[in-house]
């Protein structure tokens, strides 16, 4: 939706540090979830909870991995989606700024 709308550079720009933090939110969910899962067996020397830990830092670094990677791709390919410099857009009206005959353009020259 953001990336099919909105084409400034700000919008992308957004868009972008929006999923660059994400993608380091999940590779800090993952190092906590590692984190927990060693701590426990070093205290208990047990594994009480199982693989819960596991699949969920594996579920994160996967996360992080492809965030990133989606970043980066868009980093590379940003001045693709950014709008190009091109003709005026047309006016509410339905008119093109420009096109109309040089020597109307004259005659309204000062006026609003």
């Amino acid at each position: 939706m953001i990336m099919r709308r909105f084409h400034n550079s700000m919008a992308v720009g957004f868009f972008m540090g929006s999923v660059v933090a994400m993608s380091q939110m999940f590779f800090l969910l993952f190092l906590i979830y590692v984190g927990y899962k060693t701590d426990e067996f070093q205290s208990d020397g047990v594994d009480a909870n199982g693989w819960e830990e596991f699949w969920m830092a594996l579920f994160a670094i996967v996360q992080s991995l492809l965030l990133g990677s989606f970043a980066a791709i868009l980093a590379a390919h940003r001045s693709e989606i950014l709008e190009k410099p091109g003709p005026v857009l047309e006016s509410m009206d339905g008119t093109v700024p420009g096109d109309e005959d040089p020597a109307v353009a004259a005659a309204n020259v000062g006026r609003p």
